[in-house]
């Protein structure tokens, strides 16, 4: 591996994609890290590429903006071209989605930062036109950055000499209708691409899929996804109609700038507020460690995690009936929510028989899930924990499933299985 480019000493790789590696990397000039990203030689067609490529380099260099990763430097060296650019603390927005653990009012302030961010640019006449969650770091105090900003019109640059059957600019599934179809495209297919980040946010998959290429090109083009707010009933109706609205086919339908995307999240979170302290939607998925006190009889609420998607009672239901041996399970409904309900107690009387120790066997469909008991991990499924009297929050994480979210209660010794079908987001 080359050690350097320019006065930069490479320090180790970051990641790479179809155009080039990034790379962390050192400017001994000044003592201080930089992420720079190096083109892949057969990317460089011609002399004209370069200047052209070294040009828009330096354009886009010229952006001041508190929420855009600063270009530092360009050069040639090793047969081909460079951009060194700050090298950030913070983390990539895909792992915070996949996470989970963003609120409504979260998730509206970070679509605003990035629309208002967006706004800026396009004012000085630059598209990002690769607008996904791995472009977006998430900084301290929640505070966005964008990476890569400008990078994909500098690539373009090459395109007609460089671009294969088949291949397109951007990342597939956060990509415009007129991305997909090859036409031009201006600051309104960044706000789509931001639209569908927003969709992923607040209803807890993505609003395009497919088992191909072609099959999400289709749906983006054709598709109109479901609304927000059918999926999750507490996601505010002027937040899902925002949605909706970045995410129409033609862009002279959609939002015509940043700021007035922007404008729209200032109001829908206004709204958001009472809804959401009602529904006390998506609980974080890493919170400070609660002392923790285990139980003995089950008093279970079903809520699907992310503020209510879908109640799995019935088969857990199924289950907690067929516990003659264990410890009797209650389901209850919270903030609403319709739910089933079983006897208090097997042994007849109704009264819950108090004495040491019980064990809940916590199992899930597909087992692997992370178990969260008063917000402190435990393990993953399956599970057998001791537990002792009290009343505590039960959460079940699995990337690529809905969360599932409970209150439990045991007060009766002895064992209590509690198996969870975790929904796919897809």
């Amino acid at each position: 591996m080359i050690s350097e480019y320019g006065r930069y000493r490479i320090v180790k790789e970051l990641g790479r994609g179809t155009m080039g590696v990034v790379y962390q990397a050192h400017d001994p000039q000044i003592d201080r890290m930089v992420a720079l990203k190096v083109l892949r030689p057969d990317r460089v067609s011609s002399e004209s590429f370069v200047a052209r490529f070294l040009k828009e380099a330096r354009a886009i260099g010229r952006l001041s903006d508190p929420h855009i990763v600063t270009i530092h430097d360009v050069g040639e060296d090793h047969g081909t071209v460079y951009i060194a650019m700050e090298y950030l603390q913070g983390e990539p927005f895909n792992q915070v989605i996949r996470s989970g653990r963003l609120t409504i009012p979260q998730s509206i302030d970070i679509a605003r930062q990035v629309a208002l961010t967006l706004d800026y640019a396009h004012r000085q006449g630059i598209v990002h036109r690769d607008i996904k969650p791995s472009n977006i770091i998430l900084a301290e105090g929640n505070q966005v950055k964008l990476t890569d900003f400008g990078i994909a019109r500098i690539e373009e640059t090459g395109a007609g000499l460089q671009t294969q059957a088949g291949e397109i600019l951007g990342t597939p599934v956060y990509m415009s209708p007129e991305q997909v179809k090859g036409e031009r495209v201006d600051g309104r297919s960044d706000l789509f691409s931001l639209g569908v980040i927003l969709y992923e946010m607040v209803a807890g998959r993505r609003p395009f899929s497919g088992n191909n290429i072609a099959a999400i090109f289709r749906a983006i083009t054709q598709d109109t996804p479901e609304n927000p707010v059918n999926a999750d009933p507490f996601i505010p109706t002027s937040l899902s109609d925002l949605v909706m609205k970045s995410l129409a086919k033609q862009p002279s339908e959609r939002f015509q700038s940043g700021r007035q995307m922007a404008d729209a999240l200032d109001a829908a979170g206004l709204q958001a507020q009472p809804a959401v302290a009602q529904a006390n939607m998506r609980q974080p998925a890493a919170t400070p460690k609660v002392g923790m006190k285990t139980v003995l009889a089950l008093a279970l609420v079903f809520v699907l995690g992310l503020g209510g998607y879908l109640i799995f009672h019935q088969r857990a239901a199924d289950t907690a009936r067929g516990n003659t041996q264990g410890v009797p399970v209650h389901l209850e409904g919270r903030a609403g929510i319709q739910s089933d309900s079983i006897p208090s107690s097997s042994h007849g009387s109704g009264v819950p028989i108090t004495f040491g120790q019980a064990t809940l066997k916590i199992s899930s469909d597909p087992q692997g899930a992370q178990i969260f008991v008063d917000r402190e991990f435990k393990g993953v499924t399956p599970m057998n924990m001791s537990m002792s009297t009290g009343k505590y929050e039960l959460r079940l994480n699995l990337p690529g499933y809905f969360e599932w979210e409970a209150q439990v209660e045991l007060d009766v010794e002895g064992d209590a299985p509690l198996h969870i079908p975790l929904r796919p987001l897809e």
